[in-house]
């Protein structure tokens, strides 16, 4: 797309979208198949996890965290990519355990360090769950929420 922009020491992943003018600064990490709307700027040294979207006009500062949609002029979490979980070939099964995650991370009212943990003895089969709770682990930046 015109006028994207990626930054030195940016690492993207492989099947990234970056529409029209979306800006990457320093030291950004991008991970599989996530989707970045138009007029998007990533703060440098932010992450973006696998299959997360971050809408149009977007300011990321914090990472955002996989499987999720992100938006706002300092962009905020608005719930899960469903379309892109399905479109992966995700099963019923992967999605009630990311939609579960999801809700005791973000939507409970639980603190981040009490909220992975009752995640990990929840859903101790689930990969993606993990992955939710090793991306917000590693975070340096903070973790959009």
């Amino acid at each position: 797309m015109a006028y994207a922009h990626v930054a030195h020491d940016s690492t993207i992943g492989n099947h990234v979208i970056m529409a029209n003018c979306a800006a990457l600064a320093g030291h950004i990490r991008i991970d599989d198949h996530a989707i970045l709307g138009g007029l998007v700027a990533v703060h440098q040294w932010a992450r973006i996890g696998r299959l997360a979207m971050i809408g149009g006009v977007s300011g990321v500062a914090l990472d955002v965290p996989p499987f999720c949609i992100a938006s706002g002029e300092r962009a905020k979490l608005y719930g899960l990519n469903l379309v892109g979980l399905k479109r992966h070939d995700f099963s019923e099964t992967q999605i009630a355990a990311i939609k579960k995650a999801y809700r005791l991370l973000f939507r409970d009212g639980l603190t981040l360090k009490t909220a992975m943990v009752v995640v990990a003895r929840e859903l101790p089969d689930s990969p993606e769950a993990a992955e939710m709770i090793e991306f917000i682990r590693t975070t340096k930046r903070g973790v959009t929420r």
